[in-house]
């Protein structure tokens, strides 16, 4: 089966990566500075900190796993633009050297 690989779309898709990883940049940020206006409504008595120290956990946890997934999601977008790259070149390669074997044979 043929494989037909346009590195205008796979650069296309590629910036579109890079405008998903920052548009959820944004809004992640904007998520944490939300959660940190709430300030911490539990209080400081024991109850209240046991639930603070919880919310710290999990939400030190979720924002990793976020922050881990903004990293990945913008690292394919970079990969995409990169392999169009060497799709190109690779095609430009080719082509030379077709045309170069047909010069050499009289074509």
């Amino acid at each position: 089966m043929p494989v037909d690989v346009d590195p205008d779309r796979l650069r296309a898709s590629g910036a579109t990566l890079d405008g998903v990883s920052t548009r959820f940049g944004q809004a992640l940020a904007a998520f944490r500075a939300e959660l940190a206006g709430f300030g911490r409504p539990w209080g400081s008595d024991d109850i209240g900190s046991l639930i603070g120290a919880a919310h710290d956990e999990v939400s030190a946890f979720a924002f990793e796993c976020f922050d881990t997934a903004l990293d990945e999601i913008a690292a394919a977008g970079a990969d995409l633009g990169k392999m169009a790259t060497r799709y190109a070149e690779t095609e430009a390669a080719i082509t030379r050297n077709l045309d170069s074997l047909r010069r050499m044979l009289g074509g």
